[in-house]
């Protein structure tokens, strides 16, 4: 876990898994006086997850909560294919026969939250990682200019943004993993409270 340090302004970027958090980290450590300041505990995890993943409220065990703390959210659905997309290549499981049923969709999704994933918390309802004073940003939104102004108006922290490049940034292809529409509705139903939280 990092806290991200210009000058006297500080901040803590809550990464959720498959929402360009490995970008954003890239933006704050390619910027001009940026610090990186990592946590005491070096350890790659923190009570059995991955310490660039903790979720609220665990991440305050280990962040100072007086300082901004940051979050991009994604479109639930397409989220989900990201890491399909991922385990795809290492299970060559058929995710749409998986889906289908949605009590066959709500176990998968709730075992890999639960147990499979539990470490890296890539299916983890994205609502359950922000504290009540989290500043949201969507993925969706881009990461541009605009993005550059938000972070200086949460933080004081002015990122260089044209230091770092990241193809994948742009897009993946939500189509890589072809679903039913069956499978996409019950997917869409688990995240609700997600789309719901997130007006998506």
């Amino acid at each position: 876990m990092a806290i991200f340090k210009q000058g006297e302004h500080s901040c803590y970027f809550i990464h959720i898994p498959r929402a360009a958090g490995r970008y954003i980290s890239s933006l704050f450590e390619n910027t001009d006086g940026v610090e990186c300041k990592y946590h005491q505990i070096h350890k790659e995890r923190y009570c059995g997850i991955d310490v660039t993943h903790l979720h609220y409220p665990m991440f305050l065990d280990i962040c100072p909560e007086n300082i901004p703390h940051l979050v991009v959210v994604r479109n639930p659905y397409n989220k989900v294919i990201s890491s399909l997309r991922t385990m795809k290549g290492i299970h060559g499981i058929d995710y749409d026969k998986l889906l289908q049923d949605e009590h066959d969709c709500n176990e998968f999704l709730f075992r890999e939250i639960n147990e499979t994933s539990a470490h890296n918390n890539w299916f983890r309802p994205q609502h359950t990682f922000i504290s009540p004073t989290t500043s949201v940003w969507k993925y969706e939104w881009g990461f541009g200019k605009n993005f550059q102004k938000w972070v200086y108006k949460k933080t004081k922290i002015k990122l260089n943004i044209s230091k770092v490049e990241y193809d994948r940034i742009s897009g993946e292809d939500v189509k890589s993993i072809p679903l039913s529409k069956q499978s996409q509705k019950n997917i869409k139903k688990f995240y609700q409270r997600d789309y719901s939280r997130f007006n998506y």
